[in-house]
């Protein structure tokens, strides 16, 4: 377990320093990027379309922090869908030639991506925490666990069956795009038909999102038993999509 953890460690530092080597400005696109697109749907949603959140102020500043919220969690499983198909498939040459633990290889994606999430998230706690002080703000951790391990669950899955069907990477852009709109980002959950509430519920990034809202921007407890019901439900996937992992791993070689 050590050496693993060692390795996982290796590897991480390595894909987040590979990430932004040639970039002159480096690690400040992780805040640099989520701002110029905060600024831009700002723009569209708040200045266009007047959309409003039913509780706050009404300020600009409220709903950018609202959409950067959404945002972060938002990228984090987008980069978790996007960049999952091909990490098994992108290192041939672990797979065969290397004795290599390959499910560390989705984890440090799933890493990769948390570590941009926490670097945005840190910032929207910062200015939450300066508007208004919220106790229930500790809970933070607890929110964004099952949205973790919901994550870890679909990295698997993803980096799996990707070295046998390359059509998932074409296609994990489209449905990351598609996720975008289907959850309450740019939007209060309010908005959404009353009959297609059940929809929030069961997304696990929506209901994330609206959860660490209501801690860190109204003060509002978890939900405790909605968020038991996704921890049970993403520790049943993160355990059914490991043994997939490792049921269809011996076939890796064959195929790359």
């Amino acid at each position: 377990m050590k050496q693993w953890f060692y390795v996982y460690r290796q590897w991480l530092q390595r894909e987040l320093q590979l990430r932004f080597r040639s970039s002159a400005l480096g690690q400040s696109w992780l805040v640099l990027q989520p701002l110029a697109q905060i600024l831009l749907f700002t723009l569209v949603f708040y200045q266009f379309f007047q959309v409003r959140w039913p509780s706050g102020d009404g300020s600009v500043g409220e709903y950018g922090l609202q959409v950067f919220i959404g945002l972060g969690l938002y990228a984090f499983v987008a980069e978790v869908i996007n960049r999952s198909p091909s990490c098994i498939s992108g290192h041939p040459y672990l797979v065969t030639k290397v004795r290599f633990p390959l499910l560390l290889l989705p984890a440090v994606v799933v890493g990769a991506a948390a570590a941009q999430m926490l670097l945005s998230l840190g910032i929207a706690v910062a200015f939450a925490l300066w508007r208004q002080w919220h106790i229930q703000a500790l809970l933070l951790p607890a929110a964004l666990l099952p949205l973790l391990l919901y994550s870890q669950a679909l990295s698997w899955f993803l980096g799996s069956a990707g070295v046998y069907l390359r059509d998932i990477g074409h296609l994990a852009p489209s449905v990351s795009s598609l996720l975008l709109f289907l959850t309450p980002i740019f939007y209060p959950a309010d908005k959404i038909p009353p009959g297609m509430q059940w929809l929030v519920q069961i997304n696990p990034l929506a209901w994330t999102t609206e959860a660490v809202r209501g801690l860190l921007m109204h003060g509002q407890p978890l939900v405790w038993h909605a968020w038991g019901a996704h921890l049970l439900a993403s520790l049943v996937l993160l355990v059914c999509a490991r043994w997939f992992f490792l049921r269809i791993q011996p076939g890796f070689a064959d195929v790359l």
